[in-house]
């Protein structure tokens, strides 16, 4: 029997984008800085920019303003 995609985790179908790397998009999409991911996060500036930069090849990205314009046009975002 197939697996519905409810019971999948969300990463396996939403652009190949951890959860981590959803959480980064979303403030990112709400004008973060780096520096306030990183604070919200409780992470390093060095991993926000590593989940950033994985971001921007996952959607083929080359800057933070398209990525957040995709991540609301395929509604990875919640507004």
């Amino acid at each position: 029997m197939e697996k519905s995609t409810a019971t999948l985790p969300r990463r396996v179908y939403v652009q190949g984008l951890s959860e981590r790397e959803l959480e980064v998009l979303s403030l990112l999409t709400e004008g973060a800085t780096n520096q306030d991911i990183a604070a919200r996060l409780t992470v390093s500036l060095n991993t926000v920019k590593k989940h950033i930069s994985n971001i921007f090849m996952k959607l083929d990205s080359p800057n933070r303003t398209h990525a957040a314009y995709l991540a609301r046009k395929m509604g990875l975002v919640v507004e």
